[in-house]
């Protein structure tokens, strides 16, 4: 005994199979071993303060031996350095495998930024897909690639046993596995939505190149703006993609958009668990609000550059085999249906995917949305021609239901079943699916479609029943058969439920010459092969409707044939040719929307008569949320509620109506003077006070020496905030 006790610390470990430490030391050693030296300030600044004496960087042993002399003084903590170092050694190293430092190398390898690994990736992704393995689950995808990993670190950076390292892999698996079998089902949720939430107010684009050979990304990340497109940013992705069919390092496009942040994290857990449509993949194309809306020539040029973009990524896939992957987390509003869901390659959806293609009531209309009252024709015919060929069991005339059917909000399901989408994944996988992409997309033609295929299908999970199929048989009855928008109305006639008189009411309140062109409209376009062919009619369409009302509005009536409306343009062949890259360096000056939407806002929701206050700027969105007039004013028409007079001395504020008894809950003045005893003189509003400035209005009946009354003034609050 006496012997073990005077051998050196090596020789104790090597002879003994625990160490000799009683609880009281090893309890020591965990507890500085633990130690979060990084955020205890003060060892931190005692290592500068030594660094700039010695005018060098302490050594590992150095440093060692101050942690020991600080935990022992100010911690009250004696650690024996030999000892912990001992007890160490086996904690690091916890088996005598000598291959188990090799293995966590292996892991930690960054196989990502390794140029030589990435530029020999795709050819075995390629060999995966000549064997037949494009639908491997994702297990079995990940065990493909580690294999390709192992073979290059075993051949470039050091020879291991790959046998091994599986055995010790699993083992080390089921050593962390949880107790509860069903785990893996509320476990695996995925690595989250990765950079999503990363937004630069400054910049509304950002593209990465591939490291060797692969998918350039493409983020949008402007969600306080909806990720509208307007003419600049239609430009600058447009510019972003312009020398992908060249450049063969570059196999395929990535496209995502910051879609912004769900509050359904902040739900009270006991409550009903709803669909919040919240998050935004493109609030649609619009102008920067330089234009009016009623500029001729500014909706054709914007229209001119939505239809080249959307054919520009068309081609990439087509004709020179470079998919594009679109991520789709949120709304799409229609008039930016096509790039979400047009011919672009392969379209990933996630539960927050909606589309719609008739007006929702629960979704106020963008201001400047883009004119094109035949928005979506391209898709609609697309899918009426899928089911009139019999393809995914889709009713006949189901193309004209989802054009007449109001208020109807496409998700997950429906989309996937209307063949408007690919994939469908949980958001919470959007960081699984990128790294997929990523780590196949380096796949050269012609195998880049299949290998990033073959990763999404490893993540793909079942969207739930589609609504179409409950209508189904009702949808061909009423729209399957209907030669006219008459018939449709008089099949409809036949039902007397809610579904019925919802369509018949929605048909009822449109232009009559609007529902007949869109009818004729679907079926002309359902005949046609291309998406040029389709665009230029529904460009077509637009413009001579955009032309019937103006002519209707000058003239009280127009009687016109519907079939004149189908003749072609002579401008139609411009369409897909416009020239971004000129077009760009005029206007990359241009205010886009992340400076113009909040004063668009602001001038949209303060009406012409609103007094002028000194010191307030009312461009300011958050100045005018906090004036009781303006609010008082928009919430008047929904109030029936009579009103007692507001007292004489109250001053006439223009635009605000007193008799409306929400006006006055919310006004300050007369809350304050609400509050005021019944027997209490009216109080005379001093001159000058150490709270109201010299230039405010006196209002009678408020004495604005009460700090409170000051506090209740949206113009006073707004001036101190200058």
């Amino acid at each position: 005994m006496t012997m073990a006790l005077t051998t050196e610390p090596a020789e104790k470990y090597s002879a003994q199979t625990t160490l000799p430490y009683s609880p009281v030391e090893l309890g020591a050693f965990h507890r500085f071993h633990a130690y979060d030296w990084d955020k205890d300030e003060d060892f931190q600044s005692g290592v500068r303060t030594i660094a700039t004496q010695a005018q060098s960087t302490p050594s590992y042993s150095e440093t060692l031996k101050m942690k020991q002399y600080y935990f022992s003084t100010r911690l009250n903590t004696r650690i024996n350095l030999d000892n912990y170092l001992v007890w160490r050694k086996r904690l690091e190293q916890p088996t005598d495998d000598p291959n188990l430092p090799i293995f966590k190398r292996f892991d930690e390898y960054d196989f990502d930024n390794d140029i030589k690994f990435q530029q020999g990736l795709p050819s075995f992704i390629g060999q995966l897909i000549k064997e037949g393995k494009n639908t491997l689950d994702k297990a079995a995808l990940q065990k493909e690639i580690t294999k390709a990993k192992a073979f290059y670190y075993a051949r470039f950076i050091e020879l291991f046993d790959f046998p091994a390292y599986l055995t010790w892999k699993d083992m080390e698996k089921s050593q962390a596995a949880p107790a509860c079998p069903y785990a893996h089902l509320w476990q695996n949720k995925g690595k989250g939505a990765g950079n999503d939430l990363s937004e630069d107010s400054q910049k509304f684009l950002t593209t990465t190149p591939p490291v060797s050979t692969g998918a350039l990304q493409v983020h949008i990340h402007s969600p306080a703006t909806q990720n509208k497109l307007t003419g600049v940013r239609l430009a600058k992705i447009s510019q972003s993609i312009a020398d992908i069919k060249e450049k063969k390092s570059i196999t395929s496009v990535f496209w995502t958009a910051n879609t912004g942040r769900s509050t359904r994290d902040e739900r009270d857990p006991e409550s009903e668990i709803v669909t919040k449509d919240e998050k935004w993949f493109s609030g649609g194309v619009v102008s920067s609000g330089i234009t009016s809306e009623g500029d001729s020539a500014a909706n054709k040029e914007l229209l001119r550059q939505y239809y080249s973009l959307v054919d520009q990524l068309s081609n990439l896939s087509t004709k020179h085999d470079k998919p594009v992957v679109s991520v789709i987390d949120g709304i799409v509003t229609l008039s930016a249906a096509y790039l979400a869901f047009g011919t672009c390659g392969q379209r990933v959806i996630t539960e927050n995917a909606t589309l719609a293609f008739t007006p929702l009531l629960s979704i106020e209309p963008s201001p400047h949305q883009v004119t094109n009252a035949f928005a979506g024709l391209y898709l609609l015919s697309q899918i009426q021609a899928a089911a009139a060929s019999g393809e995914r069991s889709l009713p006949n005339g189901v193309g004209h239901y989802l054009a007449f059917c109001p208020d109807y909000i496409l998700r997950g399901p429906d989309l996937k079943k209307l063949g408007l989408a690919d994939f469908f994944i949980s958001s919470t996988k959007k960081k699984d699916i990128e790294e997929a992409i990523l780590s196949v997309a380096g796949c050269p033609p012609p195998h880049t479609t299949q290998a990033i295929r073959m990763a999404l299908n490893a993540e793909v999970v079942y969207p739930g029943p589609s609504k179409i199929d409950v209508w189904k048989c009702e949808i061909q009855e009423c729209f399957g058969e209907a030669s006219s928008v008459e018939d449709i109305v008089s099949n409809l006639e036949k039902y007397s439920n809610n579904w019925s008189k919802s369509i018949r009411e929605y048909i009822a309140s449109l232009d009559p010459v609007m529902a007949k062109l869109l009818f004729k409209g679907i079926v002309d376009a359902s005949k046609l092969e291309s998406f040029r062919e389709v665009a230029q009619l529904e460009y077509r369409l637009s413009q001579r409707y955009s032309e019937y009302l103006a002519i209707k509005l000058s003239e009280g009536s127009v009687d016109q044939d519907v079939e004149s409306f189908f003749t072609p343009l002579e401008d139609e062949k411009e369409l897909f040719t416009f020239p971004f890259a000129e077009w760009l360096q005029k206007h990359q000056d241009q205010d886009d929307l992340d400076v113009s939407s909040s004063n668009e806002a602001a001038a949209s929701s303060m009406p012409s008569d609103h007094p002028k206050i000194p010191g307030v700027d009312f461009s300011d969105p958050e100045a005018i949320k906090s004036c009781p007039f303006l609010s008082s004013k928009k919430d008047e028409e929904t109030s029936a509620v009579p009103a007692s007079r507001p007292p004489s001395d109250h001053p006439s504020i223009p635009g605000v109506d007193f008799s409306d008894p929400e006006a006055m809950k919310a006004c300050p003045f007369l809350s304050a003077k609400k509050t005021e005893p019944a027997t209490a003189p009216v109080a005379e509003v001093p001159k000058s006070n150490g709270f109201m400035p010299s230039d405010h209005p006196s209002i009678p009946g408020v004495d604005f020496s009460d700090p409170e009354a000051v506090k209740a003034c949206p113009f006073l609050s707004a001036k101190s905030r200058e």
